[in-house]
């Protein structure tokens, strides 16, 4: 686990834009109804201008190519009718694809992947995923992918998981050090719970 064993990316962006991390998306009501999408997106300003006039901050939320709301603004809400609920039976994702303009120009682009979903936990029905209780039937894993050593390999992550699955897994702990974001959204694709 010593020295480089993850991806570094090196940015290049506008001197307006959008931070890592810069896109915080929350679901505070969610049914097979409708759901309800907050967004709040940090922008930065290499310039160290004052004004922030001129710029717009539109907000698509899309299933597969079809745009299910828009958005427009830093701190924003929307419904979308309809959700497909994220389970490990069925782990549908949406798109949040966050545009930052100055007039007509496109300054910066990100998307975030995110899924619609209920939990809770009682003692009288313990944890529960959109309404139905459910045992964790999972795994503790470290980083590391066995003999092919520490480097993550997104192919030998969802070769991993597709074997877990197989053998009747739907849940990882992360162990020791915080997971990769290709093992994240691997398990948010393939329908694996992640407790961290």
């Amino acid at each position: 686990g010593a020295g480089l064993y993850r991806h570094v990316h090196l940015v290049e962006s506008d001197a307006i834009h959008i931070p890592t991390f810069g896109i915080y998306i929350r679901t505070p009501k969610v049914s097979t109804e409708s759901a309800s999408v907050a967004i709040e997106v940090e922008l930065m300003n290499g310039m160290n201008e004052l004004t922030s006039e001129g710029i717009r901050i539109q907000t698509d939320i899309l299933f597969g190519k079809e745009v299910v709301a828009t958005m427009e603004g830093a701190k924003s809400e929307a419904v979308v009718k309809e959700p497909k609920l994220w389970s490990p039976e069925t782990p549908h994702l949406y798109t949040a694809r966050t545009r930052v303009y100055k007039s007509q120009e496109l300054l910066d682009e990100r998307e975030t992947r995110f899924g619609f979903r209920t939990i809770s936990y009682t003692a009288e029905k313990g944890f529960q995923l959109n309404g139905q209780t459910r045992k964790f039937k999972g795994v503790c894993l470290h980083h590391d992918l066995g003999p092919l050593g520490a480097a993550i390999h997104k192919d030998a992550l969802r070769h991993q998981i597709a074997m877990l699955q197989e053998m009747g897994c739907d849940a990882i702990r992360t162990s020791h050090n915080m997971p990769a974001p290709e093992l994240v959204e691997l398990c948010d694709e393939m329908g694996m719970m992640m407790m961290i």
